[in-house]
C-alpha cells in the first residue's frame, strides 16, 4: 500500500507538472501582451501610463495576501473621483448592485479603514519645495515647472464642488481633513504624531485561538499579581501608619506627664515660701483657735476665732 501510494504520487506529479506549466507559459503569455500595451500607451502619452492601467495594477496589488494579510498605505493615490471609483468599484456587477440596494457599492476588501487628506494652499507648498535642499529635487518632478504644472492638474480635477473627497462621503466613509500649515513644528512632527496615534500601533498576522487564550490567562494572571501586590502595599502602608500615630500618642502622652510635671514643681517651688512663713506666723495661732473653738462651741464661731486670734496674736503685746 505503501509503495503504491509512492507511485500514485509520482503519477500525480508527473501528469500536473505540464497543466502547471501550461499555465505558467499562460501567464507569461498575458504579462508579454500587457507588457507591450504599455508601452505603447507611454510612448502615445509623453511617458504616462492610463487610469486604467494604473488602476488595474492597484486592485491587483491591494488585493494580493501581502496587503491583504499585513494592511497598505495609499500615500498620493487617488488623486479624482473617477480615480477613486475606478479603484474602488467591486468585481461583480456595479450597476445592478447599485439598483438593488440602492446605495454606491465599493469593494470591501481595499477600502482602507482611515481617510487622511493633508490640506495647504499652492503658495505653501511652492515654499516648501523651494526651500527643499538641492540635491533632493534633483531628478524628480518636485522642480518648479513640474510641481506648478501638478498643482494645476490636481485644481482642474479637484474643482470646489467637486474632489477625490466626495466619492468617499458618498460611501459615508468620511476622512479626517488636517490644515498642514497650523503645524510649525520642524519637519511637520506634529502632525506625524497625530497620524501615528490614528493608524494605531502596528498590526501584522492575528494571533491564533490558542494565542489569544494563553494572553487572556496572561492578563488575568498578571492583573492578580497587581492587584495582589497592591492589597499588601495597602496593609503595609496602613500599619505604618497605624505605628506611627501610636508613636505619636506615646510621645504626645509623654510629653504631657512632663508638662504637668514641670508645672507641680514649678507651683510647689513658688508655693514654698508662703507656706513656710503660715506654718511659723498663723497657723500656731489658728490651730489653737479652731481646738477652743471645738471645744467652746460658740454660736457664731467665725467671730470666736476672730476674737481668739486678736486677743493671742503673738505680734501684739
Amino acid at each position: 500500500m505503501l509503495q503504491a501510494a509512492r507511485c500514485d504520487e509520482r503519477s500525480a506529479a508527473r501528469v500536473d507538472a505540464p497543466e502547471e506549466e501550461e499555465e505558467d507559459d499562460g501567464k507569461a503569455q498575458e504579462d508579454s501582451e500587457l507588457l507591450e500595451k504599455i508601452n505603447e500607451n507611454k510612448s502615445e502619452n509623453d511617458g504616462r501610463i492610463d487610469d486604467e492601467y494604473v488602476t488595474q495594477f492597484f486592485k491587483e496589488k491591494l488585493h494580493s495576501k501581502m496587503c491583504q494579510n499585513q494592511g497598505f498605505v495609499l500615500d498620493g493615490y487617488p488623486k479624482t473621483y473617477d480615480q477613486a471609483k475606478a479603484l474602488f468599484v467591486p468585481e461583480d456587477d456595479i450597476e445592478e448592485l447599485e439598483q438593488e440596494s440602492k446605495v454606491p457599492q465599493f469593494d470591501k476588501l481595499i477600502m482602507p479603514e482611515l481617510l487622511v487628506s493633508l490640506e495647504a494652499p499652492d503658495e505653501f507648498l511652492r515654499d516648501r519645495v523651494m526651500n527643499l535642499p538641492e540635491k533632493l529635487i534633483e531628478g524628480t518632478h518636485n522642480t518648479e515647472d513640474k510641481l506648478n504644472k501638478r498643482l494645476t492638474i490636481f485644481r482642474e480635477n479637484n474643482t470646489e464642488d467637486v474632489t477625490v473627497l466626495n466619492y468617499f462621503d458618498e460611501l459615508e466613509v468620511h476622512p479626517y481633513v488636517i490644515d498642514i500649515t497650523k503645524d510649525k513644528s520642524k519637519d511637520a512632527e506634529n502632525t506625524v504624531e497625530q497620524l501615528k496615534k490614528m493608524v494605531g500601533n502596528p498590526r501584522n498576522y492575528g494571533a491564533t485561538p490558542e494565542e489569544l487564550e494563553e494572553q487572556k490567562k496572561a492578563e488575568a494572571e498578571r492583573r492578580i499579581r497587581m492587584e495582589t501586590m497592591e492589597r499588601e502595599q495597602r496593609q503595609r502602608k496602613e500599619e505604618e501608619e497605624l505605628s506611627e500615630m501610636k508613636r505619636r500618642q506615646e510621645e504626645w502622652r509623654s510629653r504631657l506627664e512632663d508638662v504637668k510635671r514641670e508645672e507641680r514643681e514649678a507651683l510647689e517651688a513658688q508655693s514654698a515660701p508662703l507656706r513656710n512663713y503660715l506654718m511659723k506666723h498663723v497657723m500656731p495661732t489658728l490651730t489653737m483657735a479652731l481646738v477652743d473653738c471645738c471645744k467652746a462651741r460658740p454660736d457664731d464661731a467665725v467671730d470666736f476665732i476672730a476674737e481668739y486670734l486678736f486677743t493671742h496674736n503673738p505680734q501684739v503685746d
